[in-house]
């Protein structure tokens, strides 16, 4: 039995193919190398300016503090069922649509969402903006580096390719 693999074109098409197929048509597997399918999905077409959606794992309160909603996101909260940014409370299972920052439980329902979560979840809270939302796109920035991850400028790096038959 053959193996395969499915490989993603740049302009949305994917394939299944034979993984020696995909070898040679991706290259080295990398995101880029100059080649124009990737074993890495694209994402979406304007994704960054799709509102994340997410669904709760669990019943979430807003913070006892209205205020706590316009402040930058705190580095801790000693209740973790509290979301800093929610305006009622959240049942277990339901889908919220939010511009805010999420709650650390929450499961990204779209590709924007993941990248915001995956964001805040790794990032240094206390120096992040207020939202990740800037204008009309996603904007997620560390508040460290002083370089703006713009999400409507992200793209994948362009690799060389290797020539194997040097060595």
């Amino acid at each position: 039995m053959n193996k395969t693999a499915t490989i993603y074109h740049r302009d949305g098409r994917e394939r299944t193919v034979d993984i020696h197929e995909a070898s040679r048509l991706v290259g080295t597997g990398e995101v880029g190398a100059d080649k124009e399918w990737s074993l890495h999905k694209p994402p979406p077409p304007g994704w960054e300016r799709e509102v994340p959606k997410y669904r709760a794992t669990r019943d979430i309160h807003p913070a006892l503090k209205a205020r706590f909603r316009f402040e930058p996101p705190f580095a801790s909260i000693t209740d973790s069922d509290e979301w800093q940014y929610g305006t009622r409370a959240i049942e277990a299972g339901e889908i919220i649509e939010t511009k805010e920052w999420p709650h650390p439980s929450f499961i990204p329902l779209n590709y924007g969402a993941e990248k915001v979560l995956g964001f805040f979840n790794a990032q240094l809270k206390s120096r992040m903006q207020r939202s990740p939302w800037n204008g009309n796109s996603l904007r997620l920035e560390g508040g460290i580096s002083g370089t703006a991850i713009d999400a409507a400028r992200v793209v994948p790096p362009q690799l060389k390719q290797i020539d194997r038959r040097a060595s």
